[in-house]
């Protein structure tokens, strides 16, 4: 068995030429995060206390298929893992919020349990005492790929190991926003709801023209 140093691309000139590789956009993953984290910012103290990740969850998966499924991404669900896939890439894609993105000194946890669904479809496992190493890849299948965002708004396509029903190490990370205000207009499209000062909204989700 052999490991390999995680992969990490920081930067959009290294970034934007891998997800059009894979066949996706980083302004489709940024309006990923902006739908998800808008029903995050949703949620009152009257809602069950699981509700902020449940419904960014729901709407990001939602989201993530309205804004890539078409002519080379399909919806599927294998082993009950939440995706799309591209034949054509031979990439397949699912959402979580983790604790934190784009972070090269901490791999991103998911704020929920991973299932043994997503872990036969993750390939690779945690090599003790090598943080930064991963399994390197091997021919099992179609890599799964997750598009990750976290409660500050920022967002990585990584494809992540998983043990003992969490993530471990990534074999790749790609990170694409670190919030909001690092986007290419600046704007702030959604709020923190424990923010005193902040101007609660409405979201509205639209969906995209045919």
């Amino acid at each position: 068995m052999r490991f390999i140093e995680t992969v990490i691309r920081r930067d959009a000139w290294e970034v934007e030429p891998r997800l059009a590789q894979i066949g996706v956009t980083s302004s489709g993953f940024r309006r990923v995060r902006d739908v998800a984290c808008a029903a995050r910012a949703n949620v009152t103290n009257f809602h069950a206390a699981n509700a902020p990740g449940t419904l960014a969850y729901q709407d990001g998966v939602w989201c993530l298929r309205d804004e890539f499924v078409g002519e080379d991404w399909l919806m599927e669900r294998p082993g009950g893992v939440e995706a799309i896939v591209s034949l054509k890439s031979q990439v397949r894609i699912a959402f979580a919020n983790v604790d934190r993105c784009c972070d090269e000194n901490h791999h991103p946890l998911p704020i929920s349990e991973k299932g043994s669904g997503a872990e036969t479809l993750c390939e690779g496992n945690l090599f003790d005492g090598l943080p930064t190493f991963a399994r390197e890849q091997t021919s099992l299948g179609i890599p799964l790929f997750y598009c990750m965002i976290d409660p500050d708004g920022r967002v990585e396509l990584s494809r992540p190991t998983i043990v003992g029903r969490t993530f471990g190490p990534c074999v790749e990370r790609n990170f694409i926003s670190n919030g909001p205000g690092d986007d290419d207009d600046g704007s702030k499209l959604f709020v923190d709801p424990l923010d005193d000062d902040a101007v609660q909204i409405t979201p509205t989700i639209t969906r995209k023209a045919a």
